[in-house]
């Protein structure tokens, strides 16, 4: 039976598939707009803010996965459990203390970097340090609040806001500020990029009604104690996945040069990021059938929908990765003039994106599918050789060096774990799963 059949023949699996069209056109909207969103933001700021802008931001990114205590996809595979059970209360106490943890846990990190920042290691002032400290506690909380209703909302509800509604109202403003030929300095620009996002997130978590009727004082005490002590491995998990890679490089470059020194290296990795949208669609459109698939044993179901969603996503990913080749430079220089020495960075960050792509969300698989120990270990190995080569590369090379190291810690760390997911799961989440004949 082909395929093509399978998928109609399984109404689950249909809605599962227009679920995931839903999140691939989201997605490929939020590649465009936040592409554009910084594109604005270079526009009305000057070079060295938005150098400070892109390091504050990648610095605030870390802090938000640092501060979730791998709460996230510990939130998506209970919240998908308890909807099949029709545990509203347990679905409240699972969103209020999720949003607990992860903003009290950001903000704990932030203010551990108070140090840091008094010996000059993070040369930032400290109102610029304030804003980057409330935007990470924003980030935390909004891709906490995605994950959360992904596990048994429709994509639509949990992505929106924060990938459609957010970019917008950032781009609104800065279409404002060129309007009115006024300059936005760091600050302000940090503050444009929180408070909107913030709005957004509390307007969603507000509105459900399963989240209005609040657990007692010691139950929610007692669920985040137990979320803490079962999140760990999913927090480790995330935090070497995004430590090595190219969320750290800016970073790096910000520390050992100096924050306003950011700004191309920046903008060519959140051009290369739109690679990578596509890979999240696909995973959140995945992740609650592997997460249930897994625990019933449906893999041919789990097959099928992975084989859908990979010839989706590489197809976009080529097509985004072919215009970066051909008109990086270009793309490029429309953010400013000055970035077009970030084209090759691009291109190498690019490149790794895509095999990344080929491969299929195997990181999100065996996670989901009782791996998350063993990709543990799989990812400090890699991660590890990578930091240990990503400081010197930077410190030498500069940006190409960091790009070279972030694409290719992205690409082997793909690779070897499509190998473990086929032999520990018989399931192929890769391209090549297109040419297999379907059972």
């Amino acid at each position: 039976m082909t395929l093509l059949r399978r998928i109609h023949g399984n109404q689950r699996l249909m809605r599962l598939v227009g679920g995931g069209s839903v999140g691939v056109l989201i997605k490929g909207s939020a590649a465009g707009l936040s592409l554009v969103m910084f594109a604005a933001l270079a526009w009305v700021t000057d070079t060295e803010s938005f150098g400070v802008i892109g390091f504050c931001f990648s610095l605030a990114t870390l802090l938000a996965v640092a501060g979730s205590f791998g709460q996230r996809m510990m939130s998506l595979k209970d919240a998908a459990i308890a909807r099949d059970s029709a545990q509203d209360t347990k679905l409240a106490l699972i969103g209020q203390s999720g949003t607990l943890i992860v903003a009290l846990g950001t903000l704990l990190f932030s203010l551990l970097l108070l140090p840091a920042r008094g010996m000059g290691i993070i040369d930032l002032d400290l109102t610029v340090f304030v804003a980057m400290a409330g935007l990470a506690v924003t980030l935390a909380l909004a891709e906490h609040t995605v994950h959360f209703f992904r596990g048994y909302r429709s994509i639509a509800f949990a992505l929106i806001p924060r990938d459609i509604l957010w970019r917008l109202s950032v781009i609104a403003m800065c279409v404002i500020a060129l309007i009115a030929s006024f300059t936005v300095p760091a600050t302000p620009a940090l503050w444009m990029l929180n408070l909107p996002l913030l709005g957004l997130i509390c307007a969603q978590l507000l509105s459900e009604p399963a989240l209005r009727d609040g657990p007692s004082l010691g139950d929610l005490v007692s669920e985040s104690r137990r979320r803490l002590r079962n999140g760990l491995p999913f927090w480790g998990t995330s935090m070497i996945q995004t430590v090595s890679g190219p969320v750290l490089a800016p970073v790096i470059l910000g520390v050992m040069m100096s924050p306003d020194a950011v700004g191309p290296f920046f903008a060519a990795f959140r051009i290369a990021l739109v690679l990578d949208l596509f890979t999240l669609a696909s995973g959140m459109v995945v992740a609650p059938l592997v997460a249930k698939g897994h625990a019933n044993g449906q893999y041919e179901d789990m097959q099928a929908s992975l084989r859908y969603s990979v010839l989706l996503v590489s197809a976009a990913t080529l097509i985004c990765f072919l215009i970066i080749v051909f008109f990086g430079a270009n793309v490029l220089a429309l953010m400013n003039p000055e970035f077009t020495s970030a084209a090759p960075a691009l291109t190498v960050l690019g490149l790794g994106f895509l095999i990344a792509v080929l491969c299929g969300p195997v990181p999100n698989i065996m996670e989901l599918a009782g791996l998350e120990n063993l990709l543990f270990k799989r990812l400090i190995w890699f991660n590890l050789a990578c930091l240990a080569a990503l400081v010197p590369a930077t410190q030498y090379f500069g940006m190409m060096g960091a790009a070279v190291c972030s694409a290719g810690l992205r690409a082997a760390v793909h690779i070897a774990l499509l190998f473990t997911v086929k032999r520990r799961l018989g399931i192929d989440p890769s391209i090549f799963s297109l040419w297999r004949k379907a059972k």
